[in-house]
């Protein structure tokens, strides 16, 4: 069975023109995230997974900055090194790319949607604490 997926716009923003001050907009981050971790029974086209990587990036682009400021010390807690580890592992992972492989693209894709879901909950927790 294939799944047709209609893919919607999202605005995305370069890492290297993010405003740290830019309002995260929490819903769009997690329906772009939804979209890419849905049960799919084939592997997305090259086209797909390259517009999901730019959605990805910029929504990086706005969350990193936010970690990175709170994390700007050298890590004094586990916690503290986790989330260190984590913004070192996706700045990687986009400075590389995505793999030629389809397969192994859609898998980063989806470790990358991940990843981006966890640090949206931790940006949100970390502007509930500071109110």
């Amino acid at each position: 069975m294939t799944v047709l997926v209609q893919a919607q716009t999202f605005q995305v923003v370069s890492e290297n023109y993010a405003d740290p001050g830019l309002a995260i907009d929490t819903v769009v981050i997690s329906e772009s995230v939804s979209l890419i971790l849905e049960p799919r029974e084939a592997v997305p086209s090259a086209a797909l997974r390259d517009l999901w990587m730019s959605w990805l990036s910029g929504h990086f682009a706005i969350l990193l900055p936010s970690l990175a400021t709170s994390s700007s010390h050298p890590p004094e807690t586990p916690d503290d090194q986790l989330i260190a580890d984590t913004i070192d592992f996706v700045r990687g992972a986009l400075e590389r790319g995505l793999p030629e492989e389809a397969e192994a693209a859609y898998v980063q894709l989806q470790e990358l949607a991940r990843t981006c879901r966890l640090l949206l909950g931790l940006v949100s927790d970390l502007g509930q604490d500071n109110r």
